[in-house]
């Protein structure tokens, strides 16, 4: 049996901050079952957190953040932190929800962790666009800009029984490139998207 502290001591040597239970098989040479037991067993000691089935994060790599997670919650269809969790970050809206907020080509998906909870919602392929990578530390993950976590969000509420809100805007204006806004509606292509930007004239 591959003893605990050399296990971390691989995740750390590696730089392994989300990872697979296949990552550490191929890194480690333990079998596949192998692996899921000794990363169940750092699970029990707090050293790794079980995102999802053969997902993990490693709870002792440097600036940490559950944000990390959100790329690889849906692989292999692409993902990004956006909605709620992003206008928070970025000064947009007051309220900081309690959950993180992504988008994903894939079918949504509620996610309950111990690190947190994740919230990931649909949006058609042609759509993911307008994030880059936020680093903070040496933690690093996709955010949408202002604009687009904007736009996400208010094209999400417009789509009937959708769960999501409508943004609360923070002061008397929106924080926001209103140009940019403009530019980002028209390429939707989602006449209510489009209508709601010009009666709230931005």
């Amino acid at each position: 049996m591959t003893s605990s502290a050399a296990l971390v001591r691989l995740l750390q040597y590696q730089h392994l901050r989300v990872f697979t239970t296949s990552d550490l098989s191929t890194l480690s040479g333990l079998a596949g079952p192998a692996a899921a037991q000794a990363l169940r067993r750092l699970a029990r000691e707090e050293l790794v957190v079980r995102i999802k089935r053969g997902l993990w994060m490693n709870h002792l790599a440097p600036d940490m953040n559950p944000c990390e997670a959100v790329p690889y919650l849906r692989a292999p269809w692409p993902a990004y932190v956006s909605l709620h969790s992003a206008l928070a970050d970025q000064g947009v809206i007051e309220d900081i929800p309690q959950v993180v907020y992504g988008v994903s080509a894939a079918i949504p998906k509620r996610y309950q962790t111990p690190a947190g909870a994740f919230h990931i919602h649909h949006l058609p392929e042609r759509l993911m666009w307008g994030y880059d990578m936020k680093r903070i530390g040496q933690a690093s993950y996709p955010m949408a800009d202002p604009e687009k976590a904007f736009l996400d969000t208010v094209y999400l509420s417009l789509i009937p029984r959708s769960p999501i809100e409508m943004p609360r805007k923070r002061g008397r204006r929106w924080n926001l490139d209103r140009r940019k806004l403009r530019d980002y509606a028209g390429r939707f292509g989602f006449e209510p998207l489009s209508d709601y930007v010009r009666r709230n004239d931005f």
